[in-house]
């Protein structure tokens, strides 16, 4: 598998899933754009890549702001005059039950997890239709199939990511560009660990069949095949990585 010399721009890349996509897929060769609100934290994986003899670059942007997300794509496009790939990571997932949620609580998350996802692919997608080819890779969880009683607000969003997913994919084919969904599984990351207890953390790993957590660099693994050419053929999928256990 190879994107060297591809444009990858990558959003949430500060961190978790995104960070070692970015960490992986510069090692590979490619010019990675690492697009996160938190512009230090950016920065600092920028600052690591170049040092390992990779080409990145850092840019600010918050998902849920169409301007901001317009102006990563405007950077990006003056900076490399391409974008090749899109690997959408950026999300939050607070713990609220439906009943104790309050109105801002179930907006900022929409507007963060599924308007965010609308505003990144729609301002990327001009860019990859105006150049006929581009690879989009979302990030998307089980929760938005099976839905979650403390994570209600994440799991409409996921669910609403994975419709919109396969939407983008039948609009967007007939452009060159393909679209899939990526659905980790647990994973190790500061997101999930920050949503949940130690204890409820365990519980969930009782009912994985392989009773382990999914590493961030495995799901990146998987993201490096998804932007090659090899997986070209590929569009409106969504490839799950985890199994689980409820009998």
């Amino acid at each position: 598998m190879s994107v060297r010399g591809k444009v990858i721009v990558i959003t949430g890349g500060a961190s978790g899933i995104g960070r070692a996509s970015t960490v992986l897929f510069a090692r590979q060769g490619a010019r990675v754009v690492v697009a996160d609100r938190e512009a230090e934290a950016g920065r600092a994986v920028c600052r690591a890549v170049l040092d390992d003899g990779g080409e990145a670059a850092a840019i600010a942007a918050d998902v849920a702001s169409s301007t901001s997300v317009d102006q990563l794509v405007q950077e990006t496009l003056a900076r490399f005059g391409r974008i090749d790939v899109l690997l959408h990571c950026a999300g939050i997932c607070p713990r609220r039950s439906v009943l104790d949620m309050t109105d801002a609580e179930w907006s900022d998350v929409i507007r963060v997890n599924l308007d965010g996802t609308f505003y990144v692919t729609r301002s990327v997608a001009r860019a990859m239709i105006a150049q006929r080819s581009g690879t989009m890779i979302l990030l998307t969880s089980d929760r938005g199939i099976n839905g979650a009683a403390d994570y209600p607000h994440y799991a409409a969003s996921k669910g609403g990511m994975i419709a919109l997913m396969k939407s983008l994919a039948i609009a967007l084919g007939p452009h060159g560009v393909t679209v899939n969904g990526l659905n980790p599984g647990m994973t190790d990351t500061p997101l999930a660990r920050g949503a949940i207890t130690d204890e409820a953390w365990r519980a969930k790993m009782s009912v994985d069949v392989l009773k382990s957590y999914t590493k961030p660099e495995q799901v990146a693994e998987i993201a490096l095949f998804l932007a090659d050419a090899a997986a070209d053929f590929m569009t409106g999928q969504l490839i799950a990585t985890r199994m689980r256990n409820f009998a």
